[in-house]
């Protein structure tokens, strides 16, 4: 069988992927056979372009994602608050510069002192999935274009956030799953479909 290397073969400069958790995850659709040797350049995204102007952003919690996120926020120069219940999580992030608000952001009085009428989004990083619905529910009440996106442990709980308007709902256990199922996957010898 002959195959031709010019079929389905994207652009030079096309965008086909990510690298993420050991893997480069391709994007765009190819049709390669099996062992078709890539080549890899890692693309070098334009930060000399100022990020898009987001207004505020309010990032509830301040364990891992919320200190990734902070992270993410600090490199492009956008505008973010902290509202976290933890006092000496806030209190260390004070001296650190960070505008930090110590409450529970399921309350509307946290959220109105944290800017929700001047804010884009909000991200809900909180481990209580209970707080993170009653706060879903109350944001979208009152910043109806918020942009929402919450974290849940269970995928039940994922629906019921989305359902109370989450734009996009990150699932512990969906991403606990997948990880077990690519690692294992790798482990046998297998590839992970797409």
């Amino acid at each position: 069988m002959s195959v031709d290397p010019d079929a389905s073969k994207p652009e030079r400069n096309e965008y086909l992927g990510v690298y993420e958790n050991g893997n480069i995850r391709l994007m765009a659709r190819v049709d390669w056979p099996d062992g078709t040797t890539v080549s890899i350049r890692v693309a070098e995204l334009d930060d000399t372009q100022p990020a898009k102007d987001l207004g505020r952003v309010i990032i509830a919690g301040f364990g891992l994602a919320g200190r990734w996120i902070a992270d993410i926020f600090d490199r492009h120069g956008i505008d973010y608050v902290i509202v976290d219940s933890n006092v000496q999580t806030s209190d260390t992030q004070q001296k650190l510069g960070r505008k930090v608000i110590v409450g529970n952001i399921a309350e509307e009085q946290t959220l109105r002192t944290a800017g929700i009428d001047e804010a884009s989004i909000l991200a809900l990083t909180i481990p209580d999935e209970e707080a993170v619905l009653q706060a879903t529910c109350l944001a979208r009440r009152l910043k109806p274009g918020i942009y929402i996106v919450a974290r849940t442990l269970y995928s039940s709980s994922g629906m019921q956030a989305a359902q109370m308007g989450a734009d996009d709902v990150i699932k512990a256990e969906q991403v606990v799953a997948r990880q077990f199922y690519e690692m294992l996957l790798r482990k046998i010898g297998r590839r992970i479909p797409k």
